[in-house]
C-alpha cells in the first residue's frame, strides 16, 4: 500500500470515475501548523446505481487551506481527492449497505473529524430468482464433544454468497462469503453434550436471498469428553454495547456500555446488574468512540483502582477512579491524554502486564501517518506506570509509546511467558495477530499485513498471523492457559489457536455466524472465558439501540 499522502485514487471496491472541481478552492503550501481542518458538512449521496453511487459535500475550512479529502466507508480508506474536488462518483457493490464519510487534510497533514455518514443500500442489477444447487458431499466428524462439518461447494448462476447449518432443525451457523470471496465448506460445531447422535443438514443460499433445499443429513455421534471448547451460556442481555469487560477478584463482572457512557456490575450468573456510575466528560464520535476498554489494577484487593479508556470530545484518554462497589468519580485521575479520536479507530483496549504496567492499545484516528510519528500517540501500543508516569525502560525517553506501525490495535493479551500479543484491524486485505516487541514498527500505513513491496522493509515487524478481513475483523483477544482467543466482528466467529513458540498452529474457528458480530472475549477467574456480541449500533453512538448479549464460555484442558 501507498503511504496516505499518495492516496490519490480510490481503491478496493470501487474506481474514482469522476471528479468536479469547485470554483475558487486551491490547496495551500505546505506549512509547518498543527491545527486541523474543519469537519467537511452537507455530504449527500445521489444517483445510485447497481455500480456506481455519487458523493458530494462542502468545503471544509483551515487556516493554511485543505488540501486534500480522505473517502471511507464504514472505517475503510477508499480513496482521496484534490482540495479543489468536492464530488466524486465512486463504483459500489450490488446489495451492499455501506455508511459513507469523508475527513479533510491540510498539507501538513492534519487529519479532521469526520463529515456526518451518509448510508446507501446498492440496489441489484437485476432480480436473480435461481437458488443455489444443493449442497452435497455433507461428511461430519466428532472430536471430543466438537462435530466439524465439511462438504462440496454448491453452484449458482451468480454466486453463493452463503451457507445456513442446521442442527436437529434449529440453524446453529451461518457462514457467509461474496462472489470473490467464496464462503467456506467447513464448520466446527462445539460444546455439544458428549456422547450425543446430532442430524445435520445444510442449505445454500445466494445475495438475493433464494435458498436451495436442505442437503441429504448426516448424523454425527460425539465423544464422551470435551477437548477445546465445551460450551456457551448466554449470562445476560444488554442493550446498549458491552465494550470492555473485566472480572474483580471477588467474581463481580463489571463492564462497559459505550454509548451510555456508564459501567455496569454483575454477579457472574448475570444477577443483580446495576449501574456504578458514568464516566464523567465521556463522549460519543457518531461512529466507534465512548467508554471502551477497562482494566482492574493488579493490586486491586488495597488499592481498589479501575482503568478506563474513553473518548472525549478532543481526544482518546486513560483514566482510573476508586471503585467500591460505586466508581468513585471524585477520585479521578487523568493519566494520559491527547490519544487521537475520531469517527473510527479509537483503538481502546486495556492490558495489564505481568511488569505491573499498563498497556493500551490506541487506533490511529483515521490519521495513518500518525502511526509512523513518534511525538505522537495515535497507531501505537502504550505503556504506563500505574499511576500515569512514563517508565524508565520505555524505548522512547519520556514517551509512553511501547510500539508503533498499527493501524487500529484492539485486542491486548500476555501469555505465560509475559510476552504481549495484539490483535489489529487491517483496511480492506488482511488483519493482522502480531507478536509485540519494545520499540517494534509493524509498518502501517505503507504496509497492511504482508501486502505491498513495503513490508520488506527493513525494520517492520512482520505479523504472526494474517486474516481476511471478511473472516475476521477482531476486536477482543484472550489467552489461557497459552491458548489464544479472538472474537470478531465481520467475520462473526471465535478463533482459537495455540501458542507454540513464535507461532499459532491448530487454528480453529467457532460459532461461526451462530451469535453475529462478536465485540470482546475476556478470561474469567475461573479459567474459563466470558465473550461478548455487538451485532446493531455499532457504527454510531446512539445509546440503548442494539441487542445484545453476554456469554460465559466453558473450556477443556486441551
Amino acid at each position: 500500500m501507498l503511504p496516505r499522502r499518495a492516496l490519490l485514487a480510490v481503491f478496493a471496491v470501487g474506481v474514482l470515475l469522476t471528479g468536479t472541481t469547485a470554483a475558487g478552492s486551491s490547496p495551500a503550501s505546505a506549512v509547518a501548523d498543527t491545527q486541523p481542518p474543519t469537519a467537511p458538512t452537507d455530504l449527500t449521496a445521489t444517483d445510485l446505481s447497481c455500480s456506481s453511487v455519487t458523493l458530494s459535500w462542502s468545503a471544509a475550512t483551515d487556516d493554511t487551506g485543505v488540501a486534500f479529502y480522505d473517502l471511507y466507508h464504514d472505517g475503510q480508506a477508499i480513496g482521496s481527492t484534490t482540495g479543489d474536488v468536492r464530488t466524486v462518483t465512486l463504483g459500489v457493490v450490488p446489495g451492499a449497505r455501506w455508511g459513507f464519510y469523508v475527513n479533510a487534510r491540510d498539507a501538513a497533514g492534519n487529519v479532521s473529524q469526520a463529515s456526518r455518514t451518509v448510508s446507501v443500500s446498492v440496489p441489484f442489477c437485476s432480480p436473480d430468482t435461481t437458488a443455489p444447487s444443493v449442497p452435497a458431499g455433507l461428511t461430519g466428524e466428532a472430536v471430543g464433544t466438537a462435530v466439524t462439518l465439511r462438504w462440496v461447494p454448491s453452484t449458482d448462476d451468480v454466486a453463493v454468497t452463503g451457507y445456513e447449518v442446521w442442527r436437529d432443525g434449529t440453524r446453529a451457523g451461518l457462514l457467509t462469503g461474496s462472489a470473490a470471496d467464496p464462503p467456506a465448506t467447513t464448520f466446527t460445531d462445539a460444546g455439544l453434550a458428549a456422547e450425543t447422535t446430532y442430524a445435520y443438514t445444510l442449505v445454500a443460499r445466494d445475495a438475493q436471498g433464494n435458498t436451495s433445499p436442505p442437503s441429504d443429513a448426516v448424523q454425527v455421534r460425539t465423544g464422551g469428553s470435551c477437548a477445546a471448547v465445551c460450551g456457551i451460556t448466554q449470562v445476560t442481555t444488554e442493550r446498549d454495547l458491552p465494550w470492555g469487560l473485566v472480572q474483580l477478584p471477588d467474581g463481580t463482572v463489571l463492564y462497559a456500555q459505550r454509548d451510555l457512557f456508564t459501567i455496569q456490575a454483575m454477579a457472574p450468573d448475570g444477577s443483580g446488574k446495576h449501574s456504578i456510575g458514568r464516566v464523567p466528560d465521556a463522549a460519543g464520535t457518531n461512529g466507534e468512540g465512548g467508554v471502551l476498554g477497562l482494566a482492574v489494577s493488579p493490586e486491586f484487593a488495597t488499592d481498589h483502582w479501575l482503568y478506563v479508556y474513553h473518548t472525549t470530545a478532543a481526544d482518546n484518554r486513560i483514566v482510573r477512579f476508586q471503585y467500591d462497589g460505586t466508581l468513585r468519580t471524585a477520585s479521578r485521575e487523568i493519566l494520559v491524554t491527547g490519544i487521537p479520536r475520531n469517527k473510527y479507530h479509537n483503538g481502546g483496549r486495556l492490558r495489564f502486564g505481568p511488569d505491573g504496567k499498563l498497556y493500551a492499545a490506541a487506533g490511529d484516528g483515521q490519521d495513518p501517518d500518525q502511526a509512523q510519528d513518534l511525538s505522537n500517540l495515535g497507531g501505537k501500543v502504550l505503556r504506563l506506570n500505574p499511576d500515569g508516569t512514563v517508565p524508565d525502560d520505555n524505548p522512547f525517553p519520556g514517551s509512553f509509546v511501547w510500539s508503533y506501525g498499527h493501524r487500529n490495535p484492539q485486542g491486548l493479551a500476555f501469555d505465560s511467558q509475559g510476552r504481549l500479543w495484539e490483535q489489529e484491524f487491517g483496511n480492506n486485505v488482511m488483519d493482522e495477530t502480531n507478536l509485540v516487541v519494545k520499540g517494534g514498527n509493524y509498518g502501517w500505513p505503507a504496509c497492511e499485513g504482508t501486502v505491498g513491496d513495503a513490508c520488506a522493509t527493513p525494520g517492520y515487524v512482520a505479523p504472526v498471523q494474517t486474516y481476511p478481513v471478511a473472516a475476521a475483523s477482531c476486536s477482543g483477544l484472550a489467552i489461557v492457559r497459552d491458548v489464544l482467543y479472538l472474537a470478531c466482528l465481520r467475520g462473526a466467529r471465535l478463533y482459537r489457536a495455540v501458542i507454540d513458540g513464535d507461532r499459532l498452529t491448530g487454528i480453529q474457528q467457532y460459532y461461526v455466524g451462530t451469535y453475529g458480530r462478536l465485540r470482546t472475549v475476556e478470561p474469567a477467574v475461573d479459567g474459563n472465558l466470558w465473550l461478548t456480541t455487538s451485532t446493531g449500533g455499532d457504527k454510531d453512538s446512539i445509546p440503548r439501540n442494539s441487542n445484545e448479549r453476554i456469554f460465559k464460555i466453558a473450556l477443556g484442558d486441551g
